[in-house]
């Protein structure tokens, strides 16, 4: 059965806000959600990250335990996690590109971990568009 995880992290220190920093974490990342067969969009937001993936159970779990390990995040904490019909995240990882004015207006001005799933849902496949 097909689940859909959606969560949010602290960024620690510099992750994500350069591109050396993205690259290795979407090289990582796509590789092992490829193997996985994980779909995954992610996105960066201030010192927030927040993802969505989307895979057979034990391989989110397993993803899941490789992210609260990972020294670049902290506070994960996890908004939604539920069975879905259908794929809506079919690449391993997709970065999307959103500016900070951009998502600080969509999101009222909260903090990522205080939007509903479907909010940060919307917000990803948004700026996904976007960036196609």
């Amino acid at each position: 059965m097909l689940h859909r995880i959606v969560f949010v992290s602290q960024a620690v220190g510099q992750t994500g806000q350069s591109v050396q920093s993205l690259a290795q974490i979407l090289g990582v990342s796509e590789r092992n959600n490829r193997r996985d067969e994980i779909g995954a969009a992610l996105l960066f937001h201030g010192d927030e990250i927040v993802q969505v993936a989307e895979g057979a159970r034990v391989d989110l779990d397993r993803m899941l335990r490789r992210v609260v390990a990972d020294p670049r995040h902290a506070e994960l904490e996890v908004i939604d996690d539920r069975p879905v019909m259908q794929r809506r995240y079919r690449e391993p990882m997709r970065l999307c590109q959103a500016d900070y004015r951009s998502v600080t207006d969509r999101s009222g001005g909260r903090r990522l971990r205080d939007m509903t799933a479907l909010e940060l849902e919307r917000l990803i496949t948004d700026c996904s568009l976007q960036a196609a």
